[in-house]
């Protein structure tokens, strides 16, 4: 764009800066305000002048056409003085010629005559651009006055030509600012959209549209709660409370079985709101509650567990002797009993420090169907007596790093787990598969599955559905998953229960 006689270029730089650079060029121009005076009689030149230099304008002075284009090529003027009958090139010639170049096509121009009065002249000369035609002799302080009336305007006209360059510029800047943050909009995993005041989505990104099932042409434009009316009960206080407040209010929200924590921002123009997922972040939180409570029990089972077998070794010594003695032959029966019970007391004991996570274990290279293989004697034994059936299913699996004893416990507890589980009849079934890089052992069974109450607590130190049972089954396995770098998932079923138990990838280890 042509300003003050220059070409400005667009520049994508900062906006302010360029303004400031801009305005600070034009402002200099202004102090040195040049006219042009073009008239071939010396005389008239004269007397022009002495009208004018008392404005403090800097006046240049030419003497025909010619001259007048010369020194337009090289330099800016605010105004050109332009006598209208002169040899050679006259007035309106040289007027055509200058309205032909940009950059001097917005110059006011006052044509001046002695001889070209005529109403047909004076129609060529305002067809040509002039902004006033004046007869010779003029009055000199009309003249003085309209020409500091011509250049205040074109002034005017040029700073507010700067202004819209500068608008046109921060437009630009806006747009691709707006670009940048719709695209950064458009990328996120959140559900993100905007409202108006009048409850009408005016922005809606991919995942908004996945979340509320509509495209943006069905979304944009229309009142949120005439389109989901199911959501006023438990959004609109907190929308409304951001609206009417203008403070950022939270919530969460479940939706198609996943939580969301929901934020609410209020803006000029309404609400931004972002949903975000934290089903994930839920579930690790419950998960790491449940490990800290079993290494609670297991910290507290090790810190305990020597005082109490202790006597509970010497007691059951003294009740096998006692046992042996001839007089208390009547008295063995509830000699052995009680030492049933010890040992069941001191199997809980074990129990309870094996949910310890700082529980020492001994890690080699093993392979998880080679353990399976050689506990399934004794699992199709306790299958047989159950009339039970047994299904495995051991398919190619990486070597990994394991404590032999506690993955024995592991596979052991989840198979008594899902025997029990079952009526006579039932198949359970035992697989291993690569899941990517991670190895997984599955054991599924055909019970009746687990209520949705009670699937929470699972893993629970002594939370048991089953009668005479601790409740350290599971809480176990749940700490030897952990110590293993393991993570066990549970999909439940009126049809049955399957144990995901998945084993993160080592780095590559040798066949043991």
């Amino acid at each position: 764009m042509w300003l003050n006689g220059e070409y400005w270029l667009y520049y994508d730089g900062d906006t302010e800066v360029v303004y400031e650079k801009m305005k600070n060029e034009v402002t200099k121009k202004m102090g040195e305000i040049k006219i042009l005076i073009v008239d071939d009689n010396q005389a008239n030149l004269i007397a022009l002048e002495a009208v004018l230099k008392s404005l403090n304008y800097h006046l240049i002075f030419a003497s025909s056409g010619e001259d007048a284009l010369r020194y337009l090529m090289k330099d800016d003027f605010a105004m050109i003085l332009l006598d209208v009958q002169m040899p050679g090139m006259d007035g309106f010639e040289t007027a055509r010629f200058i309205r032909a170049r940009e950059k001097n096509k917005n110059i006011p121009i006052i044509f001046i005559t002695a001889i070209c009065k005529s109403e047909e002249n004076i129609v060529q000369g305002y067809n040509l651009g002039a902004i006033d035609y004046l007869f010779k002799p003029f009055h000199p302080e009309t003249l003085k006055l309209k020409v500091e009336a011509f250049v205040k305007i074109h002034l005017q006209s040029q700073q507010t030509m700067l202004q819209n360059i500068f608008l046109q510029q921060l437009g630009r800047k806006l747009r691709k600012t707006s670009q940048k943050l719709t695209n950064i909009l458009e990328s996120i995993t959140d559900v993100f959209f905007t409202l108006n005041h009048q409850w009408e989505f005016i922005f809606v990104n991919k995942e908004a549209e996945k979340f509320w099932q509509k495209s943006k042409g069905e979304l944009i434009g229309r009142n949120i709660w005439e389109l989901f009316p199911a959501l006023l009960p438990e959004h609109y206080s907190f929308f409304a409370k951001a609206k009417t407040r203008k403070e950022a209010s939270h919530f969460e929200h479940l939706h198609s079985d996943i939580l969301y924590e929901v934020h609410v921002y209020p803006s000029d123009e309404g609400l931004s709101i972002n949903y975000h997922d934290i089903s994930k972040r839920r579930m690790f939180e419950k998960e790491i509650a449940c490990l800290e409570r079993l290494d609670l029990v297991g910290q507290m089972a090790v810190g305990i567990g020597h005082e109490i077998r202790n006597p509970m070794t010497t007691v059951r010594g003294f009740l096998q002797l006692l046992g042996e003695k001839e007089e208390f032959t009547e008295f063995k029966g509830y000699c052995e009993l009680m030492i049933e019970e010890l040992d069941r007391a001191n199997a809980i004991i074990t129990e309870f420090i094996g949910l310890a996570k700082n529980k020492v274990v001994y890690l080699q290279p093993l392979s998880m169907n080679r353990l399976i293989e050689n506990l399934y004697p004794l699992i199709q034994a306790d299958a047989i007596a159950s009339n039970k059936d047994i299904i495995v299913d051991l398919q190619d699996t990486e070597v990994l790093l394991l404590d032999e004893q506690e993955i024995y416990q592991l596979i052991f507890n989840l198979v008594r787990n899902g025997m029990e589980a079952m009526s006579a009849g039932g198949k359970l079934t035992i697989r291993t598969f690569m899941d990517g890089e991670d190895a997984v052992l599955v054991v599924g069974d055909e019970g009746s599955g687990i209520k949705t109450k009670d699937l929470e607590k699972m893993g629970t130190p002594f939370f048991t559905t089953k009668e005479n049972r601790t409740g350290m089954g599971l809480a176990t396995c749940f700490s030897i998953s952990a110590r293993h770098n393991a993570a066990i998932q549970i999909d439940t079923s009126p049809s049955g229960t399957t144990f995901f138990v998945r084993f993160k990838q080592q780095k590559k280890i040798k066949s043991a």
